[in-house]
């Protein structure tokens, strides 16, 4: 069942469109990616499905109802905003038991919800003391303080480095894995959201332009990825781009990574040695591997 559904969505502010025939649905009990560019239309989408903006067209249904002011979807809706602020001279769990009294549960929700997000030893400290990745899990447990169905997080990870970035992804992984927490995740971080993401929705213009399972999307747009090693990456790249089953062609380093539609492995293995013997390369190494995410993006996107 659905927890989301967005159909035709369109949204302009004056003469620039932000959204523009968006539809999109999210399965109860997955972590689905929102991905796209900065501009994409990634936030608007959310404000929209959180029933703080009213589109221009188009209809959305979130738990089988619509948002707009709609105190019951509210109570079953948790969010995770890009920069959260909290007061910085409130303790931990003093902030948060002010929040479980404002929704109406008991005050031992709010040591619970910590314990979720692996903070349960910094309910004394002050908000102010939190690192950028230590706030951004308190943001969770502010999320689950009512115990929400679905969460929306708009670019979760932005502004964290690494390592606080792979802490907050398997927070939410093992949130949803172990209490059946549905997330949409907003992001044009594309990297790590494989590692999390069952479904992705891939947004560009403001219009979805693929949604689906990963796995089926990959099978989709052939999106397998073969890696290839040379001593004129840049140009051999070029020639690589203008054969028609060559999804993408990018020099990365002494080598270019290559992405060629389904069934076709087999013809690159012939044609690049032969691009390269045309422009005077050398071809040290050709090997196949698992496309990325960021391949995949950009094989929805790509014109015709």
């Amino acid at each position: 069942m659905p927890v989301v559904v967005v159909e035709d969505l369109a949204k302009s502010y004056g003469d620039v469109v932000a959204v523009d025939g968006l539809s999109l649905a999210v399965e109860e009990g997955s972590v689905t990616g929102l991905i796209g560019p900065n501009g994409a239309g990634k936030t608007t989408t959310i404000k929209i499905i959180l029933g703080l903006l009213r589109p221009d067209r188009g209809s959305i249904m979130v738990l089988g109802e619509e948002p707009w002011d709609n105190p019951e979807i509210k109570r079953q809706v948790g969010v995770v905003h890009e920069r959260a602020y909290f007061p910085s001279h409130h303790r931990v769990m003093d902030y948060l038991e002010r929040v479980c009294r404002i929704y109406g549960v008991e005050e031992s929700r709010a040591r619970e919800v910590l314990g979720l997000v692996d903070l349960h030893n910094a309910w004394d400290r002050p908000m102010e003391t939190l690192s950028a990745g230590m706030l951004q899990k308190f943001s969770i447990a502010h999320a689950l303080v009512h115990a929400p169905r679905f969460i929306i997080a708009d670019e979760p990870t932005s502004n964290l480095d690494p390592q606080a970035r792979s802490e907050l992804l398997d927070t939410i992984l093992r949130l949803n894995r172990q209490d059946g927490v549905t997330f949409l995740i907003s992001s044009h971080i594309l990297p790590e959201l494989s590692r999390i993401c069952g479904s992705v929705a891939i947004i560009n213009k403001g219009k979805v332009w693929a949604s689906g399972k990963l796995g089926e999307l990959y099978e989709r747009f052939g999106a397998s990825r073969i890696r290839i090693s040379t001593d004129k990456p840049q140009a051999l790249a070029e020639e690589l781009a203008g054969l028609d089953y060559v999804g993408v062609a990018e020099a990365e380093g002494t080598g270019i990574s290559v992405t060629v539609s389904a069934g076709k492995e087999d013809r690159l293995y012939e044609d690049a040695p032969k691009l390269a013997r045309n422009i005077r390369a050398k071809v040290r190494g050709i090997e196949s591997s698992s496309a990325s995410l960021e391949e995949l993006f950009k094989l929805a996107v790509k014109p015709g």
